[in-house]
């Protein structure tokens, strides 16, 4: 019996991960790559044009197994609850008011693959296990994305040339600007130096071997965002740690890339530099014009770029609101509050040291994701839309609600 609850167990993990999986596979492509012309051109863009439909794949199987099984809403208390009345919001919205539904609701289903993957997730007795395993991929993913994009690198093409191009993946798999790249690189730095820190067997050398190139592509990156998320992931990973004497480098080395990368290269000894909004302030104002017109609906899904000259708006709030107006914007915001307010009110941070088990290290991950995101928010549009961004916090958010459930009665200090 004892065997067939693990295999059961183990089914269900793989099950949860080959939907994560299906999500992430929708990344870097669109629906435009369905079109016949580009589908059929060659092998290669067909793989290409039917990722596009992997996270819509794995929507409609989590949707026929709640059916099925007449699941129950999983979200009750946990924050996920106001992201999924943001995008249900946005989805009326989008069959209402937007130019083009049928790309509205595309970007929607895309939007709340995630979140229905975490439903089906939390219905089995062992969530914690596969949302273990779904951050775990998320690290992988990282990893690989980061060491395709590395030879660009090290190959002369500066990050200072090109901080507003694009960096292409290998056999056309996808493009990133320089603040995907550095985003990518600060999520490597924050999974590997938590685990370095956190395992004691020689093997977690390796992670050394993931920092110190991380560091280096960030620094290389340019990304202000990425390196105020650098900033705030090493004030909070030293409130965690209670100022342990082996961060005593941790600082100046932090200090040195965002001396180096923000100020030397980027601002060039100049704060107007570094403070400038490279034309993020004309987007806004563009989007403000629109939001004015529908200002509790908004546009529906991915209304930035159908309404607003094709750009991307760099805000997640205003790009929230230009989705699904002020009624859903609280929602999304509330999301935000509601997991801060978790990690707050059960003194996450300052308790975090003196927990024990496998699971302190991914915790430490989550609020530090966490952090870097709710940073990152103000001038990247973080969790307002199907990208990376909410493929890192939708995970994250689950795993510290679902953990301080289950293990917030345990004592603070042995």
């Amino acid at each position: 019996m004892i065997y067939g609850i693990r295999n059961k167990n183990g089914l269900s993990m793989l099950l949860n991960s080959i939907l994560w999986l299906l999500v992430w596979g929708g990344m870097f492509t669109d629906i435009g790559r369905l079109s016949s012309s580009f589908l059929f051109s060659n092998p290669l863009s067909f793989v290409q044009g039917i990722r596009a439909i992997f996270p819509i794949l794995a929507l409609y199987m989590i949707l026929i197994w709640i059916l099925g099984s007449r699941s129950e809403f999983p979200f009750a208390k946990n924050p996920l609850r106001f992201l999924l009345f943001y995008c249900l919001m946005g989805i009326i919205v989008s069959i209402f008011l937007s130019p083009d539904i049928v790309t509205s609701l595309y970007w929607a289903g895309l939007y709340i693959s995630p979140l229905f993957v975490m439903w089906i997730l939390l219905e089995k007795p062992n969530a914690l296990a596969s949302l273990r395993m779904i951050i775990n991929i998320n690290f992988g993913v990282s990893a690989i994305l980061a060491l395709l994009i590395l030879p660009q690198v090290f190959q002369g093409q500066t990050f200072d040339e090109g901080r507003a191009g694009f960096y292409n993946l290998p056999f056309n798999l996808g493009r990133m600007r320089a603040n995907g790249v550095g985003r990518f690189a600060l999520i490597l730095i924050i999974f590997s130096t938590v685990r370095f820190m956190s395992k004691k067997n020689r093997a977690r050398y390796i992670y050394l071997g993931i920092i110190f190139p991380s560091l280096y592509i960030l620094a290389r990156s340019q990304s202000r965002t990425a390196l105020l998320g650098l900033a705030v992931g090493c004030i909070l990973f030293i409130l965690m740690k209670h100022a342990d004497w082996r961060f005593v480098f941790a600082g100046p080395i932090a200090a040195y890339v965002i001396w180096i990368s923000g100020i030397q290269w980027r601002a060039q000894g100049r704060f107007d530099n570094l403070v400038n909004l490279t034309g993020r302030q004309m987007t806004w104002e563009r989007a403000l014009d629109l939001i004015r017109q529908s200002p509790f609906l908004g546009w529906g899904f991915h209304a930035d770029r159908l309404l607003v000259n094709s750009e991307h708006m760099h805000n997640s709030y205003l790009h929230a609101l230009i989705q699904s107006g002020l009624i859903g914007t609280v929602a999304f915001i509330a999301a935000f509050i509601g997991i801060w307010r978790i990690i707050i009110k059960n003194n996450l941070i300052g308790r975090i040291y003196f927990f024990q088990g496998p699971d302190q290290g991914i915790l430490m991950e989550s609020i530090l994701l966490l952090g870097f995101m709710t940073a990152r928010s103000f001038f990247e549009s973080t969790g307002a839309f199907y990208g990376v961004d909410l493929l890192i916090i939708v995970p994250s958010m689950t795993f510290i609600h679902l953990w301080t459930v289950k293990n917030i009665r345990m004592p603070a200090q042995p």
